[in-house]
């Protein structure tokens, strides 16, 4: 284990601040490039890092197992960012915004064409048809995760079951509806 994460354990803001400097860039440095690669931003990625870095330090004392801490640490940082993510979609970054900029000024040459649309609109209503052969519970956490786009821990506490059980019935329910809708897409 890497020797800052056990001053994480400690009181941290008893530490005098070099020390608290050189754990705060420990903890940068594990973590920026992860966060980095979510949002192709360094602005936003130094924010995360940061709002990560001050719930951890605050969380980390009271952990009974610090074994794993270094795993616990990298699960925060990425949970951070998900949330982030998820509150602020338009921060969600475009790959090549050279790109986006060369695409405002010359339109796009190809029309849309109407086959394209229609068959849009049917893969839409199949997908609809394919969510409505779901039972309610599937459906549901469907609704709440990818409509109302709350997180993990909302929906679990909303639906009264722990986050695993959460994770484990989403994935549940996007294999069923993938069944239910490559049966009628094939059809």
């Amino acid at each position: 284990m890497e020797q800052w994460l056990i001053f994480l354990h400690s009181d941290f803001h008893h530490l005098d601040i070099s020390s608290q400097e050189l754990i705060y860039q420990s903890f940068r440095n594990m973590i920026y490039r992860d966060i980095y690669f979510l949002f192709r931003d360094h602005t936003l990625a130094e924010d995360v890092v940061q709002e990560s870095f001050l719930k951890v330090v605050e969380r980390a004392p009271k952990l009974r197992n610090t074994t794993n801490m270094k795993a616990w640490v990298k699960k925060v940082a990425r949970n951070t960012a998900y949330d982030f993510l998820k509150k602020n979609k338009k921060y969600r970054y475009v790959s090549d915004l050279q790109l986006v900029k060369e695409n405002e000024f010359f339109p796009p040459t190809e029309e849309i064409l109407v086959d394209n649309l229609v068959e849009e609109h049917i893969r839409d209503e199949m997908l609809h048809e394919a969510l409505n052969q779901l039972n309610i519970r599937y459906r549901n956490v469907l609704f709440l995760f990818y409509i109302e786009e709350k997180s993990y821990r909302e929906i679990a506490e909303e639906l009264q079951i722990s986050e695993q059980a959460l994770a484990q019935l989403l994935t549940r329910a996007r294999k069923k509806l993938l069944y239910y809708f490559s049966r009628k897409w094939v059809d």
